[in-house]
């Protein structure tokens, strides 16, 4: 029973985000390209998920404390970033 409303409350979050994403492309005329390099309003999460890929978090030590970086970020996640909302861009910013 606990594993079934993880579950829910994991595609319910999925579902949020992808409906959050398209309202945001719709609302600013914008695109992202589809798994055919086709413009799309209606991404689904999943090749968003896929788009992702190849992003790292590194993180250093420096006088200072920690230092983190992120790597592989391109325009296509920067823009979709942009898209979701401060909290999420904030998650990944680079901090010193």
């Amino acid at each position: 029973m606990a594993l079934s409303c993880i579950m829910v409350l994991c595609l319910m979050v999925y579902r949020l985000a992808e409906w959050r994403l398209r309202q945001q492309l719709a609302t600013t005329n914008q695109t992202v390209p589809n798994q055919l390099k086709q413009p799309t309003n209606r991404p689904t999460m999943r090749w968003m998920f896929e788009c992702f890929e190849g992003i790292n978090l590194l993180t250093l030590p420096s006088p200072g404390g920690l230092q983190i970086l992120v790597q592989g970020l391109e325009p296509l996640h920067q823009l979709v970033l942009r898209l979701l909302g401060p909290s999420v861009s904030k998650m990944y910013e680079s901090s010193n």
